[in-house]
């Protein structure tokens, strides 16, 4: 799809990740063209630091609109963030009018409280004036304290109930929203996520994910502006939650696990390839290409040369890997077992191969003989659409089982066919020459 221009209007800390540091990078990652409106310019930003320097933009707002207004300029979605004074609130409420059209998307997180707290630099007066610019938003990410505080409502913290974050969603109508996403929700000791709402088709759900301890600075910039990017990439909201969520959570832990500053805010960065990878997955749907052709079998068995060694890496030794991919996933044996009434199919995303499905049909079942994703495209649901694509092919074929054999120290395979339906019949050891031993479960499922 072809993106529109979106405006980010946030502030800009020289250090540490958050406001348009986070939202450049991630927004651009996914192809979008992401022009800027600082609002103010920090040394660092606020969280942990202390010293800081601060310069409010808020005198160059005139002339960046005159300028813009002389260009002709209009965007096609505006993502706005913390806003610091009224003044910006009624200058954004203004730019907003003049620089949008009809079909723009306007986006808006209220930042200005968290915990039941306002931030310590705004008066309680503030949510009223949050509350007006959020009478422009298509689609509004507040957490559950900003929302309390703008609707008027007792905050209480979480656990919570469903009926209570549903009657904020309700309250929420107020604003004349297309969506809401409300996220630090918590349900249950241990999870927390976000819940959301689509009011033009009533779809509504939420994203949990186990809850890690401590405060990491930028985790609202992150998981808002992948909400943002993702939305303007056509993706779903269901989707987009998850996206969000999960680099959110997949940021904390490497940040967690390589002991980092927590100071300077998560580390996104690592993470997004694997974003942009999913998103570009979900738009361009995914394809099974049957392997009819030379050209095909060299396709596959340049997957496998990539993807063997990723997958098997610290669970088989090396050289046992290059045997299996040498001996069993080269062009030869491929061709080989195509001759022999094996079916290959290349998984696709748009125009990437990225992945592979061997099968054989037996007399009374399916064998999966490989199923195989590049690194990058794994966790997206990838393999669930593979395993109903496997289904359906058998059943054409009037079987009515499906079975593989996955070495029994790949749990993240075992974990995977489990929730995909397969459950472990019985374990094999079989050895293939050279020394070398397959220590399998051998996984069955109904169709």
């Amino acid at each position: 799809m072809t993106h529109g221009r979106l405006l980010a209007i946030h502030d800009i800390s020289c250090v540490g990740r958050c406001s348009l540091t986070v939202a450049l990078p991630i927004i651009s990652s996914l192809g979008i063209e992401c022009s800027v409106l600082p609002t103010a310019v920090l040394s660092t930003h606020t969280g942990g630091f202390t010293g800081f320097t601060y310069r409010d933009l808020t005198s160059d707002f005139e002339g960046i609109q005159d300028h813009w207004r002389s260009l002709g300029l209009t965007f096609d979605s505006i993502y706005t963030g913390f806003l610091g004074s009224y003044e910006q609130i009624d200058m954004v409420k203004d730019l907003i009018d003049d620089l949008s059209s009809e079909v723009s998307t306007i986006y808006i997180d209220p930042v200005m409280g968290d915990i039941g707290q306002l931030y310590s630099v705004f008066d309680s007066d503030f949510p009223k004036g949050m509350f007006s610019l959020c009478q422009k938003a298509d689609v509004l990410k507040p957490n559950v304290t900003e929302l309390c505080l703008m609707l008027g409502i007792e905050y209480r913290p979480g656990p919570y109930t469903k009926q209570f974050i549903q009657m904020l969603i309700d309250k929420s109508e107020v604003f004349n929203l297309r969506k809401i996403v409300i996220t630090g929700v918590s349900y249950e000791n241990g999870k927390v996520g976000a819940v959301f709402k689509d009011y033009e088709t009533g779809e509504t759900g939420d994203i949990m994910r186990d809850q890690i301890e401590g405060y990491y600075h930028g985790t609202g910039d992150v998981f808002g502006s992948t909400l943002v990017g993702c939305l303007e990439s056509g993706l779903s909201l269901r989707d987009s939650v998850s996206c969000a969520v999960d680099l959110v959570v997949d940021s904390i832990i490497r940040t967690h696990v390589s002991g980092a500053d927590v100071r300077y805010g998560v580390d996104f960065e690592q993470g997004l390839c694997k974003l942009s990878n999913r998103v570009r997955a979900i738009s361009n749907g995914i394809g099974f290409e049957a392997v009819t052709t030379d050209y095909g079998i060299s396709r596959v068995a340049g997957l496998a040369a990539k993807i063997w060694p990723e997958a098997y890496d610290y669970i088989v030794p090396k050289g046992q890997i290059e045997y299996m991919v040498r001996n069993m996933q080269s062009f030869v044996p491929i061709s080989e077992k195509i001759k022999e009434g094996s079916e290959y199919y290349i998984i696709r995303s748009g125009d990437e191969d990225i992945g592979y499905i061997g099968l054989k049909r037996e007399e009374d079942r399916m064998f999966l003989s490989k199923l195989y994703l590049l690194k990058s495209y794994r966790g997206f649901g990838i393999s669930h659409k593979a395993v109903d694509f496997i289904k359906d092919l058998a059943e054409s074929y009037g079987l009515h089982k499906v079975y593989l054999t996955v070495n029994r120290l790949n749990t993240t395979a075992v974990n995977s066919y489990k929730r995909n339906g397969f459950k472990i019949v019985k374990q094999v050891d079989n050895p293939i020459g050279e020394g070398y031993e397959m220590n399998d479960f051998v996984m069955e499922l109904q169709v």
